[in-house]
Protein backbone atom coordinates (compact mmCIF):
# COMPACT_ATOMS: atom_id res chain seq x y z
CA UNK A 1 0.00 0.00 0.00
CA UNK A 2 2.68 2.51 1.01
CA UNK A 3 4.79 1.97 -2.10
CA UNK A 4 1.79 2.55 -4.34
CA UNK A 5 0.80 5.69 -2.43
CA UNK A 6 4.34 7.05 -2.78
CA UNK A 7 4.38 6.35 -6.51
CA UNK A 8 1.02 8.11 -6.85
CA UNK A 9 2.67 11.14 -5.23
CA UNK A 10 5.35 11.07 -7.98
CA UNK A 11 8.05 9.65 -5.72
CA UNK A 12 10.71 7.29 -7.03
CA UNK A 13 10.76 4.25 -4.72
CA UNK A 14 13.62 1.80 -4.30
CA UNK A 15 12.62 -1.22 -2.21
CA UNK A 16 15.12 -3.54 -0.55
CA UNK A 17 13.41 -6.73 0.63
CA UNK A 18 14.56 -10.20 1.62
CA UNK A 19 11.39 -11.69 0.06
CA UNK A 20 10.74 -14.07 2.95
CA UNK A 21 7.05 -14.03 2.06
CA UNK A 22 7.42 -13.98 -1.73
CA UNK A 23 6.88 -11.19 -4.22
CA UNK A 24 3.18 -11.55 -5.09
CA UNK A 25 2.34 -8.23 -3.44
CA UNK A 26 4.79 -6.39 -5.71
CA UNK A 27 4.18 -8.11 -9.06
CA UNK A 28 1.88 -5.36 -10.28
CA UNK A 29 4.76 -2.88 -10.03
CA UNK A 30 7.34 -4.78 -12.08
CA UNK A 31 7.04 -2.48 -15.12
CA UNK A 32 6.61 0.77 -13.22
CA UNK A 33 9.43 3.20 -14.03
CA UNK A 34 9.07 4.85 -10.62
CA UNK A 35 9.77 1.60 -8.77
CA UNK A 36 12.90 -0.47 -8.30
CA UNK A 37 12.98 -3.75 -6.38
CA UNK A 38 16.26 -5.09 -5.02
CA UNK A 39 16.12 -8.50 -3.38
CA UNK A 40 18.53 -8.69 -0.49
CA UNK A 41 19.29 -8.28 3.20
CA UNK A 42 19.72 -5.01 5.14
CA UNK A 43 22.61 -6.69 6.97
CA UNK A 44 24.57 -6.77 3.68
CA UNK A 45 26.59 -3.56 3.96
CA UNK A 46 27.74 -3.44 0.33
CA UNK A 47 24.20 -3.92 -0.91
CA UNK A 48 22.83 -1.26 1.44
CA UNK A 49 25.53 1.16 0.24
CA UNK A 50 24.34 0.60 -3.32
CA UNK A 51 20.65 0.90 -2.41
CA UNK A 52 21.11 4.27 -0.69
CA UNK A 53 22.74 5.98 -3.66
CA UNK A 54 20.76 9.11 -4.67
CA UNK A 55 18.13 8.60 -1.96
CA UNK A 56 16.54 11.48 0.00
CA UNK A 57 14.59 9.63 2.72
CA UNK A 58 14.73 6.16 4.26
CA UNK A 59 11.51 4.54 5.50
CA UNK A 60 12.76 1.61 7.54
CA UNK A 61 10.09 -1.09 7.76
CA UNK A 62 12.40 -4.12 7.40
CA UNK A 63 11.95 -6.46 10.37
CA UNK A 64 10.62 -9.75 11.59
CA UNK A 65 7.39 -8.34 12.98
CA UNK A 66 5.37 -9.65 15.91
CA UNK A 67 5.88 -11.72 19.01
CA UNK A 68 5.29 -15.19 17.55
CA UNK A 69 7.37 -14.66 14.38
CA UNK A 70 10.28 -13.47 16.55
CA UNK A 71 9.89 -16.51 18.78
CA UNK A 72 9.96 -18.75 15.68
CA UNK A 73 13.36 -17.39 14.59
CA UNK A 74 14.86 -15.63 17.63
CA UNK A 75 18.50 -15.32 16.48
CA UNK A 76 17.56 -14.04 13.04
CA UNK A 77 14.90 -11.76 14.54
CA UNK A 78 17.36 -9.96 16.80
CA UNK A 79 20.03 -9.81 14.12
CA UNK A 80 17.68 -8.38 11.47
CA UNK A 81 15.67 -6.11 13.75
CA UNK A 82 18.58 -4.63 15.70
CA UNK A 83 21.83 -5.24 13.80
CA UNK A 84 20.10 -4.54 10.50
CA UNK A 85 18.81 -1.23 11.86
CA UNK A 86 22.32 -0.28 12.98
CA UNK A 87 23.80 -0.98 9.55
CA UNK A 88 21.04 0.77 7.62
CA UNK A 89 21.06 3.88 9.82
CA UNK A 90 24.85 4.24 9.91
CA UNK A 91 25.11 4.01 6.13
CA UNK A 92 22.16 6.39 5.66
CA UNK A 93 23.93 8.94 7.86
CA UNK A 94 27.19 8.47 5.96
CA UNK A 95 25.29 9.03 2.70
CA UNK A 96 24.01 12.35 4.13
CA UNK A 97 20.37 11.30 3.93
CA UNK A 98 18.35 13.96 5.76
CA UNK A 99 15.45 11.95 7.19
CA UNK A 100 15.19 8.41 8.57
CA UNK A 101 11.71 7.12 9.51
CA UNK A 102 11.82 4.07 11.75
CA UNK A 103 8.88 1.72 12.37
CA UNK A 104 8.80 0.74 16.04
CA UNK A 105 5.86 -0.61 18.04
CA UNK A 106 3.46 0.12 20.89
CA UNK A 107 4.34 -3.37 22.12
CA UNK A 108 7.24 -1.60 23.82
CA UNK A 109 4.80 -0.63 26.59
CA UNK A 110 4.17 -4.33 27.31
CA UNK A 111 2.20 -4.42 30.53
CA UNK A 112 1.08 -1.03 31.85
CA UNK A 113 -1.63 0.41 34.09
CA UNK A 114 -4.81 0.03 32.03
CA UNK A 115 -6.38 2.89 34.00
CA UNK A 116 -3.88 5.25 32.39
CA UNK A 117 -2.85 6.00 28.82
CA UNK A 118 0.79 5.34 27.98
CA UNK A 119 2.52 8.36 26.43
CA UNK A 120 5.88 8.67 24.70
CA UNK A 121 7.40 9.46 28.12
CA UNK A 122 5.96 6.39 29.85
CA UNK A 123 8.25 3.66 31.17
CA UNK A 124 8.75 0.87 28.66
CA UNK A 125 8.00 -2.63 29.91
CA UNK A 126 8.63 -5.15 27.12
CA UNK A 127 7.40 -8.72 27.53
CA UNK A 128 8.61 -10.08 24.18
CA UNK A 129 11.77 -10.41 22.12
CA UNK A 130 10.08 -8.36 19.38
CA UNK A 131 9.65 -5.36 21.69
CA UNK A 132 13.19 -5.74 23.02
CA UNK A 133 14.62 -5.54 19.48
CA UNK A 134 12.65 -2.36 18.84
CA UNK A 135 13.64 -0.71 22.13
CA UNK A 136 17.31 -1.51 21.56
CA UNK A 137 17.00 -0.04 18.06
CA UNK A 138 15.31 3.10 19.40
CA UNK A 139 18.11 3.64 21.91
CA UNK A 140 20.77 3.19 19.23
CA UNK A 141 19.05 5.64 16.89
CA UNK A 142 18.74 8.31 19.60
CA UNK A 143 22.52 8.47 19.81
CA UNK A 144 22.94 8.58 16.02
CA UNK A 145 20.53 11.43 15.27
CA UNK A 146 21.87 14.92 14.51
CA UNK A 147 20.56 18.19 13.14
CA UNK A 148 21.46 16.96 9.66
CA UNK A 149 20.23 13.40 10.18
CA UNK A 150 16.71 13.60 11.57
CA UNK A 151 15.24 10.37 12.94
CA UNK A 152 11.50 9.94 13.47
CA UNK A 153 10.54 6.81 15.38
CA UNK A 154 6.93 5.70 15.06
CA UNK A 155 5.61 3.38 17.77
CA UNK A 156 2.87 1.90 15.64
CA UNK A 157 -0.36 0.49 17.12
CA UNK A 158 -1.62 -3.03 16.36
CA UNK A 159 -2.30 -3.18 12.63
CA UNK A 160 -5.35 -4.57 10.88
CA UNK A 161 -7.01 -4.44 7.47
CA UNK A 162 -6.65 -5.84 3.95
CA UNK A 163 -3.52 -5.15 1.93
CA UNK A 164 -1.60 -6.60 -1.01
CA UNK A 165 -0.29 -9.22 1.45
CA UNK A 166 -2.98 -9.44 4.10
CA UNK A 167 -1.68 -10.77 7.41
CA UNK A 168 -3.74 -13.04 9.63
CA UNK A 169 -1.45 -13.04 12.65
CA UNK A 170 -3.27 -9.80 13.56
CA UNK A 171 -6.16 -9.81 16.04
CA UNK A 172 -8.84 -8.05 13.99
CA UNK A 173 -8.05 -9.93 10.77
CA UNK A 174 -7.81 -13.28 12.55
CA UNK A 175 -11.10 -12.75 14.41
CA UNK A 176 -12.85 -11.85 11.14
CA UNK A 177 -11.57 -14.98 9.40
CA UNK A 178 -12.50 -17.36 12.23
CA UNK A 179 -15.93 -15.79 12.59
CA UNK A 180 -16.58 -16.10 8.86
CA UNK A 181 -15.33 -19.70 8.55
CA UNK A 182 -16.62 -21.22 11.78
CA UNK A 183 -19.20 -18.78 13.18
CA UNK A 184 -17.60 -19.17 16.59
CA UNK A 185 -14.75 -17.45 18.34
CA UNK A 186 -12.70 -18.13 21.48
CA UNK A 187 -11.31 -14.88 22.88
CA UNK A 188 -8.40 -15.19 25.30
CA UNK A 189 -7.47 -12.44 27.80
CA UNK A 190 -10.64 -10.66 26.72
CA UNK A 191 -10.24 -7.71 29.12
CA UNK A 192 -6.76 -6.74 27.92
CA UNK A 193 -6.34 -3.41 26.12
CA UNK A 194 -4.61 -2.64 22.86
CA UNK A 195 -4.60 0.27 20.39
CA UNK A 196 -5.50 -0.61 16.79
CA UNK A 197 -4.81 1.04 13.44
CA UNK A 198 -5.76 0.22 9.86
CA UNK A 199 -2.90 -0.23 7.39
CA UNK A 200 -4.31 2.66 5.34
CA UNK A 201 -3.92 4.97 8.32
CA UNK A 202 -0.39 3.71 8.99
CA UNK A 203 0.43 4.79 5.43
CA UNK A 204 -1.23 8.16 5.97
CA UNK A 205 0.85 8.80 9.09
CA UNK A 206 4.10 7.86 7.34
CA UNK A 207 3.25 10.14 4.41
CA UNK A 208 2.48 13.00 6.80
CA UNK A 209 5.81 12.49 8.58
CA UNK A 210 7.53 12.36 5.19
CA UNK A 211 6.09 15.76 4.25
CA UNK A 212 6.72 17.47 7.60
CA UNK A 213 10.05 19.22 8.07
CA UNK A 214 9.93 21.07 11.39
CA UNK A 215 10.28 18.45 14.12
CA UNK A 216 11.12 19.67 17.63
CA UNK A 217 14.21 17.48 18.07
CA UNK A 218 16.83 15.57 16.08
CA UNK A 219 15.24 12.29 17.21
CA UNK A 220 11.45 12.41 17.58
CA UNK A 221 9.53 9.50 19.09
CA UNK A 222 5.81 9.41 18.31
CA UNK A 223 3.09 6.94 19.21
CA UNK A 224 1.50 6.23 15.82
CA UNK A 225 -2.22 5.63 16.01
CA UNK A 226 -5.39 7.26 17.28
CA UNK A 227 -6.60 7.51 20.86
CA UNK A 228 -10.19 6.60 19.92
CA UNK A 229 -9.00 3.22 18.63
CA UNK A 230 -8.01 1.79 22.05
CA UNK A 231 -10.17 -1.25 22.83
CA UNK A 232 -10.26 -4.42 24.89
CA UNK A 233 -10.56 -7.65 22.93
CA UNK A 234 -14.09 -8.01 24.31
CA UNK A 235 -15.01 -4.60 22.92
CA UNK A 236 -13.78 -5.38 19.41
CA UNK A 237 -15.58 -8.73 19.42
CA UNK A 238 -18.78 -6.90 20.34
CA UNK A 239 -18.29 -4.81 17.19
CA UNK A 240 -17.89 -8.01 15.18
CA UNK A 241 -21.08 -9.45 16.67
CA UNK A 242 -23.04 -6.45 15.40
CA UNK A 243 -21.99 -7.49 11.89
CA UNK A 244 -22.51 -11.23 12.55
CA UNK A 245 -25.35 -11.37 15.14
CA UNK A 246 -25.37 -15.19 15.35
CA UNK A 247 -21.64 -15.39 16.12
CA UNK A 248 -20.89 -17.71 19.06
CA UNK A 249 -18.35 -16.17 21.43
CA UNK A 250 -16.45 -17.90 24.24
CA UNK A 251 -14.57 -15.54 26.57
CA UNK A 252 -11.49 -17.01 28.27
CA UNK A 253 -9.69 -14.97 30.92
CA UNK A 254 -6.32 -16.72 30.72
CA UNK A 255 -3.72 -16.30 27.98
CA UNK A 256 0.03 -16.64 27.44
CA UNK A 257 0.00 -13.12 26.00
CA UNK A 258 0.71 -10.78 28.91
CA UNK A 259 0.45 -7.53 26.95
CA UNK A 260 -2.06 -5.01 28.23
CA UNK A 261 -1.78 -1.31 27.43
CA UNK A 262 -3.80 1.74 26.41
CA UNK A 263 -1.90 4.38 24.47
CA UNK A 264 -2.30 8.13 24.04
CA UNK A 265 -1.80 9.40 20.50
CA UNK A 266 -2.49 13.02 21.39
CA UNK A 267 1.02 14.13 20.42
CA UNK A 268 0.91 12.83 16.85
CA UNK A 269 -2.73 13.82 16.35
CA UNK A 270 -1.85 17.43 17.18
CA UNK A 271 1.55 17.49 15.48
CA UNK A 272 0.29 16.16 12.15
CA UNK A 273 -3.31 17.41 12.50
CA UNK A 274 -4.43 13.90 11.60
CA UNK A 275 -7.29 11.56 12.48
CA UNK A 276 -8.21 8.03 11.49
CA UNK A 277 -10.01 7.59 8.18
CA UNK A 278 -11.45 4.16 9.06
CA UNK A 279 -12.08 2.15 12.23
CA UNK A 280 -12.14 -1.41 13.55
CA UNK A 281 -15.74 -1.99 12.41
CA UNK A 282 -14.70 -1.02 8.88
CA UNK A 283 -11.74 -3.40 9.15
CA UNK A 284 -14.01 -6.31 10.09
CA UNK A 285 -16.39 -5.58 7.21
CA UNK A 286 -13.49 -5.20 4.79
CA UNK A 287 -12.01 -8.62 5.63
CA UNK A 288 -15.42 -10.33 5.70
CA UNK A 289 -16.32 -8.90 2.28
CA UNK A 290 -12.96 -9.96 0.87
CA UNK A 291 -13.54 -13.50 2.12
CA UNK A 292 -17.06 -13.54 0.66
CA UNK A 293 -15.98 -12.36 -2.79
CA UNK A 294 -12.89 -14.60 -2.61
CA UNK A 295 -10.39 -11.79 -3.15
CA UNK A 296 -8.79 -13.30 -0.02
CA UNK A 297 -8.63 -17.10 -0.09
CA UNK A 298 -8.01 -19.76 2.50
CA UNK A 299 -4.52 -20.11 1.03
CA UNK A 300 -3.70 -16.56 2.12
CA UNK A 301 -4.81 -17.39 5.66
CA UNK A 302 -2.97 -20.71 5.72
CA UNK A 303 0.27 -19.23 4.36
CA UNK A 304 1.20 -17.90 7.77
CA UNK A 305 4.27 -15.85 8.56
CA UNK A 306 5.46 -18.56 10.96
CA UNK A 307 5.53 -21.21 8.22
CA UNK A 308 7.42 -18.91 5.87
CA UNK A 309 9.90 -17.98 8.59
CA UNK A 310 10.49 -21.61 9.55
CA UNK A 311 11.29 -22.44 5.94
CA UNK A 312 13.54 -19.40 5.46
CA UNK A 313 15.53 -19.47 8.69
CA UNK A 314 17.05 -22.36 10.59
CA UNK A 315 17.54 -20.85 14.06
Amino acid sequence: LLIRKLIDLNCYVRCLDLMIYGDNSLKGLSNNKSFELIEGDIRNKKLVEKCLEDIDVVIHLAAIVGDKPCEAAPKSAYDINFSGTQILAEIAKKKKIKKFIFASTCSNYGVSDSDKFASEESILNPVSLYAETKIDSENFLKNLATENFKIITLRIATAYGASYRTRFDLTVNSFAYEAYKFNRLSVFAYDTWRPYIHVIDICNIILSVLNKNNFDSDCSILNAGFTNENFTKKQIVEKLKIIIPKLEIKLVALSNDKRNYKVSFEKIEKLLNISNTVDVSYGFSEILNALKNKSISDDVYNSTNLESLSRFFRD
